[in-house]
């Protein structure tokens, strides 16, 4: 009876340490998810916030990286490249030891699948990111073709 109440208080306590681990990781996701979406809102047409706003959870090197004019420039590269964004969906939280990788799947104008990976520092600071079009598989491109022949 003694070990079946000490496995039962031991047991408890394990689950309430790795709830109490897991409460900063969320903590952590919700503040690199601020970012990024404050990032993201500069590419989804107007209103589009200012530099000093969406540079707030920049980096000090970030910051470097892409002063105001290179945010402008930015921005009209993504519009022509991708269009205006429609839509993006969250996708993965990714930790790691030195870096946290937040991930967002979007749809633009132009493309219909764009990759959208924001990397942070421990400090949950934008360290680098990252846009990429994803490229469908060719048979689901060719179905509909064939489709409308057959009609």
């Amino acid at each position: 009876m003694k070990k079946l109440l000490i496995m039962l208080i031991v047991s408890c306590l394990m689950m309430v340490c790795s709830v109490g681990l897991a409460a900063n990781d969320g903590k952590d996701l919700g503040k690199q998810q601020q970012v990024a979406e404050k990032l993201m809102d500069a590419f989804d047409g107007e209103p589009v916030p200012l530099y000093a706003q969406v540079s707030a959870g920049f980096s000090d090197n970030m910051k470097q990286a892409v002063t105001e004019e290179a945010f402008a420039e930015l921005q009209k590269q993504v519009r022509i490249k991708f269009g205006t964004m429609k839509e993006a969906k969250f996708f993965t939280f990714q930790r790691f030891d030195q870096a946290d990788r937040v991930t967002y799947i979007a749809s633009f104008t132009k493309e219909k699948i764009v990759s959208m990976i924001f990397a942070f520092d421990k400090q949950n600071k934008l360290v680098d990111f990252a846009f990429t079009p994803v490229q469908q598989p060719a048979q689901q491109a060719q179905q509909p073709a064939a489709q409308e022949a057959a009609k």
